[in-house]
């Protein structure tokens, strides 16, 4: 009974621990800076995108992130291409456990696809193979007007 009370205890100070801030899906700008050092990635270039802007940072494993921040600083959308996948958690923030919830892993062989989410809240692509992966995810009730997801 005891261990059970002390592995409780414990665990719930995991769950107390504040979650990094970041510039994850639906933070601010502000905070992208954070993703350089969380993620070791350095920042390539910053440029005006339709309402936001465009802030494309570059792994060191030569993958690329890109951020797209609304009007408000807000970022709406990620997109992400590499050889190897980015820390998803990082950048899809309290997204993350939303895509794991909608892609619980099967069991059986031959059923293997790619996670994605497909809410109105909430829009996740993802695909690839070893050496090549890709992915998008959006935020549809925070995008500029006259955004086009196939943009991404």
């Amino acid at each position: 009974m005891r261990k059970l009370l002390v592995m409780l205890s414990a665990m719930g100070g995991v769950f107390a621990l504040p979650h990094a801030a970041s510039a994850s899906l639906g933070g601010t700008v502000d905070t992208i800076t954070t993703d350089q050092s969380r993620m070791s990635v350095r920042m390539h270039a910053v440029a005006r995108s339709g309402a936001g802007n465009l802030h494309t940072l570059t792994m060191a494993n030569g993958g690329e992130v890109r951020e797209y921040t609304n009007a408000a600083g807000t970022v709406y959308a990620i997109r992400w291409t590499g050889p190897g996948k980015p820390d998803l958690d990082t950048l899809l923030g309290t997204h993350f456990a939303t895509m794991q919830a909608d892609n619980p892993v099967i069991a059986r062989r031959g059923m293997r696809r790619p996670p994605g989410v497909d809410r109105a809240d909430l829009k996740i692509m993802s695909g690839g193979h070893a050496g090549a992966f890709w992915g998008y995810a959006w935020l549809p009730l925070l995008v500029p007007p006259g955004f086009d997801p196939s943009s991404l």
